[in-house]
């Protein structure tokens, strides 16, 4: 009989267990005649490491998906790894000292996908260990072609149905990385400022107008006011 170990070695028990494991049991059957519950698990940006906040998150959809194999379903539980967008762009140019510009584009396109890659493999790791129940059969990779060519067919058949509108809405844009960004992608800061006041002129006297961002002045071309506001009516047009 092996002595026991006064403490808990858990890379070693857990490296055991591992390679004792077939993850295949959790493949979706194709085949199956039992009702189908299928996750739509979101794709982490695979640019740093698998955090702890992403392992509570996937211990949840994990739950999920042993429970619903247990009651009978045919479980598809797949992995995808976001691969394009701005948290991709922005550490490789920090890992490396450059900005994108100060390479060719195939260059720092190559940086990116090797960062992606060699992240992705990190959380292959970090996930096996914590022997979630993913179906890695289904697992997907958005800078891919096979992948990207599905969305591409997606976007024509919503055009299709009428479902894609173009219009025109205020964007965000970032002028270090020269792109526009995403609202997801926008940081608050609350500080303490000073109220300026501003005169416009008008055809009769001025308007006076409050702000604390005074260097927008340059790009302002139209004052708004309330049309029921009697005060503002002679400057209304």
């Amino acid at each position: 009989m092996s002595e026991l170990s006064k403490e808990y070695n858990f890379k070693q028990v857990e490296e055991k267990w591992e390679r004792s494991w077939d993850s295949s049991i959790y493949y979706f059957d194709w085949e199956s005649k039992k009702p189908q519950y299928i996750i739509d698990t979101p794709p982490p940006y695979p640019t740093g490491n698998f955090h702890i906040g992403n392992a509570l998150n996937w211990c949840y959809i994990d739950f999920a998906a042993r429970y619903k194999r247990m009651r009978g379903y045919n479980v598809m539980f797949p992995q995808g790894w976001d691969c394009h967008g701005l948290p991709t762009e922005v550490k490789v140019e920090q890992l490396n000292h450059i900005t994108k510009n100060q390479v060719p584009r195939e260059e720092f396109r190559r940086l990116c996908e090797k960062l992606t890659e060699e992240a992705i493999d990190r959380f292959h790791k970090s996930m096996g260990r914590l022997g979630l129940s993913i179906d890695w059969s289904n697992e997907y990779a958005t800078m891919k072609p096979e992948y990207y060519v599905k969305t591409q067919t997606s976007f024509v058949r919503m055009y299709e149905k009428g479902q894609i509108y173009r219009e025109d809405h205020p964007v965000n844009w970032c002028p270090r990385c020269g792109t526009a960004i995403a609202l997801a992608e926008v940081e608050y800061d609350s500080r303490t400022s000073t109220l300026n006041y501003m005169h416009f002129c008008a055809e009769d006297g001025e308007i006076e107008i409050a702000t604390s961002r005074p260097e927008l002045l340059a790009a302002c071309v139209a004052v708004a006011v309330h049309p029921e506001d009697q005060r503002y009516q002679k400057y209304i047009g």
